[in-house]
């Protein structure tokens, strides 16, 4: 177990060294030619598994909601511990705000739908924690503050292959302290849906990062900067309705009837690929409009405002962007200086580079991503973890 308490009081005390720093041993674990794959893994209980390389896990889960629940807390028993005794500690240490996180929970519980509820019921049973934890730890981004993020996505005459796409998770420094606990979780319901796999943090039962079974990948960029808007009624967490999403939708036209279909909650951009194109979607509380029509097709890219000129949003400033307008232009020109030649080695090399030399990623970039889903093939980096992983995903959809 961590010492978060004298962690995270050092870390309001005095500055960090740039979170991005990676040692030359790190840079070189994509030439190790090891792939976390299934068959022979680490833990088994019950239907479920956990199979790990380098730090990161891969957690199946198989049956209804409340087994999987209890395959995953089990499972996952050491890293929810440790998930909630940080949501613990940055309240007491004002990194959050004790009234303010009660509220978030209180809201998020009320929320949560049947099938999440019945999940954590069975994971209260073999984690150690209660359900109200649970739900504490399922909050911690909220909790934590607002994510950045970046993302890339060639195909067409930019990829020297298949689609594929690169991303960048960014998060407040706090969170680099979790470099432990970022794991892919691959659900197979047996309710007749989709098999469908998130990556994230621990405890997370929503998807900013997702991918399933008809080959459908999306993740999520903050829109705040862009569309600062409270809805005007109460309504379920865009990161709920993404989740369940995954379960239902295997293909990119039924994605445009759910974003035409369900009200937002707050302000994101949605970013979803099949293994042949990609498209954005500037999802907000009084709508929802296609982004990126100002690029060639082939790319995407994808920062924290919004591009499509029908808004009569202003286009926020670098200032109050955490540098959108910057990253977005510097991702773009790496993929033009790069047309055609754009394979998993040139997309890693996209995301690996920092704002200063010309790229994305930045000081608040907690762990980083690639994706073929044409074959499945996943590559992830934690910060200050063991380098990238590649991850097949194949067997574990099956």
């Amino acid at each position: 177990m961590k010492h978060w308490r004298t962690i995270i009081i050092c870390l309001l005390m005095c500055a960090m060294m740039p979170l991005t720093c990676i040692s030359a041993a790190e840079e070189s674990a994509i030439d190790s030619g090891q792939v976390l794959a299934a068959g022979n893994p680490d833990l088994v209980f019950e239907q479920g598994s956990k199979t790990s390389l380098n730090g990161i896990s891969v957690v199946s889960l198989y049956g209804t909601w409340y087994e999987m629940g209890r395959q995953y807390g089990f499972l996952m028993k050491d890293e929810l511990s440790e998930l909630y005794l940080f949501v613990e500690t940055i309240i007491e240490y004002s990194l959050g705000n004790a009234k303010k996180t009660e509220s978030i929970v209180s809201v998020q519980t009320a929320q949560t739908p049947y099938r999440i509820s019945e999940f954590m019921r069975g994971a209260s049973e073999t984690s150690g924690l209660t359900v109200e934890q649970l739900q504490a730890v399922n909050a911690v981004e909220r909790i934590g503050g607002l994510p950045k993020c970046s993302a890339v996505f060639c195909w067409g005459e930019y990829a020297e292959g298949p689609l594929i796409l690169g991303r960048n998770y960014d998060y407040s420094e706090a969170f680099a302290l979790l470099k432990d606990d970022v794991a892919v979780t691959v659900y197979h319901p047996s309710d007749g849906s989709l098999a469908a796999a998130t990556i994230g943090y621990a405890g997370e039962i929503y998807a900013v990062n997702g991918f399933n079974e008809k080959g459908i990948f999306m993740e999520l960029n903050n829109g705040k900067p862009s569309a600062n808007i409270k809805s005007p009624d109460s309504r379920i967490t865009g990161t709920t309705m993404l989740f369940s999403a995954l379960f239902e939708i295997d293909d990119l036209e039924d994605w445009e009837l759910f974003f035409n279909t369900v009200n937002c909650s707050s302000s994101y951009i949605i970013n979803v690929a099949d293994r042949q194109e990609a498209r954005s979607y500037e999802w907000c509380p009084v709508g929802v409009k296609r982004g990126g029509s100002d690029l060639p097709d082939g790319l995407l890219v994808s920062t924290n405002h919004f591009v499509n000129p029908e808004w009569l949003f202003a286009t926020p400033s670098d200032a109050s962007s955490w540098e959108s307008l910057t990253r977005r232009s510097n991702l773009i020109a790496l993929c033009e200086a790069a047309r055609g030649k754009i394979d998993d080695r040139k997309m890693l090399e996209i995301v690996e580079t920092a704002v200063k030399d010309g790229g994305a990623m930045n000081e608040l970039t907690v762990f980083q991503m690639a994706m073929v889903p044409e074959t499945n093939m996943l590559w992830l980096r934690v910060i200050g973890g063991s380098g990238w992983t590649q991850i097949d995903l194949s067997g574990f959809l099956q």
